[in-house]
């Protein structure tokens, strides 16, 4: 194949093709007419010298402004669009050319700015949304989570990730844009999430995205809204009525005592209505205490030096850490102590009435972003789990129901959730496990 010649190579041999034969009719002319023969010696040797002395130029600008040019478009393609050719701005159709490929670049470089500013943006909204994105290849693997959708895996080990995508296998049915509330088993937690699925390229195959939305989330943050409204307004009118109702029974009941009164009814009605309104204002003020609930102050806290301080509290009753790492975690140590007295003393109450010498085992782990505290008791167990954390119930006689729904709204704000169910070993009891995330 014939090997082609440089474009810089072309142009200078073109000069020299059509200056070469007037220099050569210039000498023959000369020696023609009878010139001098040094003069046309010395004419000969000025013209050669002229003709190269072009024709080098003309190779060495037209290389030189093309290798520039070539440097631009490298760096083009290898993502750098800060380079620019220098124009010597002779309006030439090369001067042109590289004031096109310089706006080229201007603007890749500002298209390059603003999908980056777009990135990053979007970045942040997968990152911090509370709706869990999940992106499927055409044969159901997981490509993509975001951190609200890694709070949906079971465990943070090896595997989990294939419990998740045989969990979603029902979305390969759905086409574009369908939309549809289910309710998905992940591990040992159960809930209903809105799944909302729609079509992308990659790679060139077609893949699913799912967008999945806790709706029990926020069904109980509406509810827990709701109720902290309605425990506002009746504390108010309550409070309103208990204070003069303590105040004229007291009042009365100090009449009655120094009178002598042989009616023992009287006094101990009096004394009845006394003691059931102070105990309902109690009961009030015990559930203002949610409405009131502030943010966590979170700071880190040696978890190890957290546990041992609450169970000096209990030091009647048998706790054992099985497992604990010794570790700090970002919590509120306030509140996070609070959750673990509540759930220690609901374990310990379940003991009481059937096996008083049993063992409350702690323990603790940190996987990879998420942080699980469990607590495990040998007690009667849950015979009601969709009761757990309903406000106003409770199986313990004089119980407010406050406990559980206490440590559930604090485990939230924390960002993490908390569940009770029965053990899944062969021993009698309750388990109740707390994680939390991005730590």
């Amino acid at each position: 194949m014939k090997k082609r010649r440089h474009f810089e190579t072309e142009i200078t041999r073109l000069v020299l093709i059509a200056s070469v034969p007037f220099y050569v009719l210039l000498i023959w002319t000369m020696l023609y007419a009878g010139v001098s023969i040094w003069l046309t010696l010395l004419v000969g040797l000025f013209g050669g010298v002229l003709i190269i002395y072009v024709a080098t130029q003309i190779y060495h600008r037209v290389k030189s402004q093309f290798r520039r040019l070539g440097n631009v478009l490298d760096s083009m393609t290898t993502g750098d669009y800060t380079l620019r050719a220098r124009s010597d701005r002779s309006h030439s159709a090369l001067d042109e050319l590289v004031t096109s490929i310089n706006a080229l670049a201007e603007r890749l470089s500002q298209q390059r700015a603003e999908t980056m500013e777009s990135q990053l943006l979007l970045n942040t909204v997968i990152t911090h949304i509370d709706v869990a994105i999940i992106a499927l290849n055409r044969d159901g693997e997981i490509g993509f989570l975001n951190p609200a959708a890694v709070k949906l895996l079971p465990t943070s080990e090896e595997g989990s990730t294939q419990v998740l995508r045989e969990s979603l296998a029902f979305a390969q049915s759905f086409s574009s844009g369908q939309q549809r509330v289910v309710e998905l088993q992940l591990g040992r937690q159960t809930g209903k999430y809105h799944v909302h699925v729609e079509e992308f390229w990659g790679s060139g195959m077609q893949n699913k995205l799912l967008f999945l939305t806790d709706v029990g989330t926020l069904l109980r943050s509406e509810e827990r809204r709701a109720w902290q409204s309605l425990v506002r307004v009746i504390s108010h009118e309550i409070n309103n009525s208990l204070t003069p109702i303590v105040s004229i029974s007291q009042t009365l009941h100090r009449s009655v005592l120094k009178k002598s009164y042989e009616n023992d009814n009287m006094e101990q009605g009096l004394s009845l209505i006394s003691t059931r309104a102070e105990g309902l204002r109690r009961f009030i003020e015990s559930y203002k205490q949610l409405t009131r609930l502030p943010e966590p102050k979170k700071e880190m806290v040696p978890i190890a030096k957290l546990v041992n301080k609450t169970l000096q509290l209990f030091s009647d009753s048998k706790i054992i850490i099985v497992e604990g790492e010794d570790l700090e975690v970002p919590v509120d140590p306030v509140q996070f102590e609070q959750v673990i007295i509540n759930l220690l003393k609901n374990a310990v109450e379940s003991m009481n009435n059937i096996n008083a010498d049993g063992t409350i085992s702690v323990k603790w782990i940190m996987h990879p972003g998420v942080f699980t505290f469990s607590i495990y008791d040998e007690g009667v167990g849950i015979s009601n789990p969709d009761n757990l954390f309903v406000p106003f119930y409770s199986t313990k006689k004089g119980g407010s129901g406050i406990g559980l729904l206490l440590c559930r709204q604090i485990i939230e704000a924390h960002g993490g959730r908390i569940k009770l169910s029965n053990r899944e070993d062969d021993i009698q009891g309750c388990c109740a496990r707390i994680e939390l995330w991005h730590l």
